[in-house]
This record gives C-alpha cells, sequence and structure tokens, in this order.
C-alpha cells in the first residue's frame, strides 16, 4: 500500500464515524438555507484537515464530511462540496497548487453534500449522472448548480495525468449515486454507502432499494483499491468486506425472524380491531428476533450495532417480504 502523510495534524483513516453520525442531523437543520454557510467546530483554527492520499490526489475533511479532489498537472478535478466546508476546499487546493478547478463530480443530489458547489469558480465543468441531474432540475436550487455533463451508466474523465471513471450501479442510496475510481491511485469513493469502522448508517444508509444496497458491496470489492473515501470517514477494502459480512448475517438473521415468529403469538396480545397496532406487534416482535442474533455477534465489532440495529432489521424484515 502506498504511504500517505496528513496536513494539519490528525484525521483518523477509520475515523469521523462518531461525529458524522450526529453531524447529518446538525447538517440536516443547517442546510436549509445556505446563504450562511454554517462550520462546526474543527480539528484546527483553520476549519479543515488536508489528508495526502498520494501521487496528487486530497481528501478535505471538516466536521464529518468529505470532499476529494486530484492534481493532474492540467488542472484540478474536485468530487462534492459539502456546504460545512464550502470554500474550504478553495483553501486546501491552494496549499498544494496553483492549478485552477476544471471539473466538479457530484456523487449524489444530497445537499450535504453538494450544497457548497455555488462557492466554487464559475465556468467548471460539473458532471453528474442523469438521475442526479433530473433531482436537481426539480429543486431548482441555487445552491446546487444543474451539471453540464451528464451521463447514463458511465463515463470517464481523462486530464493532466489523472484518470477518473464514474460508474452507475443502482441506487444504492440515492437514484444516481455513484462509484468514483481513481484507478492510478487505487482510490475509490462512494458517498453514503458505507461507514468504515461501523454499521450502514440509519436504516440501511437510508437506501430506497435494498437488494441494490446488498449488491453494492461486490459492485465495491470487484474495484482494486487500497484506499476507500466515504462521505464521512476514509477505510479500506477490509473495512468494505468487514460491514458486507454485517449486512449479510442481518439479511440472514431478518430472514430467519420472517420463518420463526409466529403471527398468532405475536398479537395475541394487540386490538384485534386496530390493524395498526396488530401489524406493529408482529412487526415489532420479528424485528426484535432479529436485533437478538445480530447483536450477539456483532457487538462491539462495529460502531452503531446496539444502536440502529433495530432500523436495520425491521429494513431488511420488509424488503425480504417486499422486494
Amino acid at each position: 500500500m502506498k504511504s500517505k502523510s496528513t496536513i494539519n495534524n490528525n484525521v483518523c483513516r477509520n475515523g469521523l464515524f462518531v461525529a458524522s453520525v450526529f453531524l447529518i442531523f446538525v447538517s440536516a437543520i443547517n442546510f436549509t438555507n445556505q446563504n450562511t454557510i454554517t462550520h462546526a467546530q474543527s480539528a484546527n483554527d483553520k476549519g479543515y484537515d488536508l489528508n495526502e492520499m498520494g501521487g496528487g490526489a486530497y481528501v478535505v475533511s471538516s466536521t464529518g464530511y468529505n470532499s476529494m479532489f486530484l492534481v493532474t498537472g492540467d488542472g484540478v478535478i474536485v468530487v462534492d462540496a459539502p456546504p460545512n466546508i464550502g470554500d474550504k476546499i478553495i483553501d486546501a487546493i491552494s496549499e498544494v497548487t496553483n492549478e485552477t478547478v476544471k471539473y466538479l463530480v457530484y456523487s449524489h443530489a444530497h445537499k450535504d453534500h453538494i450544497g457548497g458547489a455555488h462557492v466554487l469558480p464559475p465556468g467548471i465543468e460539473i458532471i453528474a449522472q442523469k438521475d442526479t441531474s433530473n433531482f436537481l432540475k426539480m429543486a431548482n436550487d441555487t445552491d446546487r448548480p444543474l451539471p453540464t455533463q451528464i451521463f447514463d451508466n458511465e463515463t470517464t474523465i481523462t486530464l493532466g495525468n489523472a484518470t477518473l471513471q464514474l460508474a452507475y450501479g443502482g441506487p444504492y442510496h440515492q437514484n444516481g449515486n455513484i462509484f468514483i475510481y481513481a484507478p492510478q491511485h487505487k482510490i475509490l469513493m462512494a458517498v453514503d454507502q458505507f461507514s468504515p469502522g461501523g454499521t450502514p448508517w440509519k436504516h440501511l444508509a437510508a437506501t430506497p432499494h435494498v437488494p441494490s444496497y446488498i449488491q453494492s458491496y461486490d459492485q465495491v470489492l470487484n474495484y482494486d483499491f487500497d484506499d476507500y473515501v466515504s462521505g464521512h470517514g476514509i477505510g479500506t477494502k477490509d473495512d468494505v468486506q468487514l460491514e458486507k459480512e454485517y449486512v449479510n448475517d442481518l439479511k440472514n438473521n431478518a430472514g430467519f425472524a420472517i420463518s420463526n415468529v409466529n403471527f398468532t403469538e405475536a398479537t395475541k396480545n394487540a386490538n384485534k380491531s386496530n390493524n395498526a397496532e396488530v401489524t406493529e406487534a408482529y412487526f415489532n416482535s420479528m424485528t426484535d428476533v432479529c436485533v437478538d442474533r445480530t447483536d450477539g455477534k456483532w457487538k462491539g465489532k462495529l460502531q452503531g450495532v446496539g444502536v440502529w440495529t433495530d432500523e436495520h432489521c425491521e429494513k431488511m424484515i420488509i424488503s425480504i417480504r417486499n422486494d
């Protein structure tokens, strides 16, 4: 594995999990009006940490969020512009190069990851998958400028000495979310897909389609990479593999619960004239079985176990029954 240095002190490679899960909620509140970009406390007085990944690749981290950029010798490629980082991206770039930004890539349409795009210099090319573009047209949000280049399944950016491959593999978190791969650097970026060192975020990363989310693990592991950059942390292929094992166990435990929880027994104390109460009692019983089996194996191995297991189990149960 290539060596790395960290500029501006320490950002944990497997870290930012605890901070990020809190700051997602903070961000959801602050991002409703982005005329003022709100910054939470950072690790240093500049408000961001700059992590050198090697070969001209850098990750800018602030308050649990990441942006990545590549210095290519012929300009800079930026991936995502979270509002809490905003113009700090330009400050970070200026630390290492005087090259100008040529491209901005949107990982997906969510405002907490691209809501600072409006502070980047005008005239740059903005690239996104077509579903992301369609979402942004409906959002009509000046903080998230519309893409200037749109693709369907895959495209490649070649600039200077760098190549960045963009691919859409299905809605693991939102329609239009993409895999961003830098082959020379052996870096894969997939935002809001996994949480290095932890379980998926709430409700299986808020995925709209659980089968696509499960499939995305193998899609990621098929890439040849050393470093995994998420929206909220930096990890390795081993982190992805471990979380895949957790999700597979979760699916098996959800299936076990569906097969073994008796409807009559689970709903015996529910008001039979209230369908909602009956349904809730049944699903609560299945969820409890799934949680007990999952937490019994995984507690202490991944952050988030025992916190979101009930949400993960319930969503997996619904998916197995419906998808």
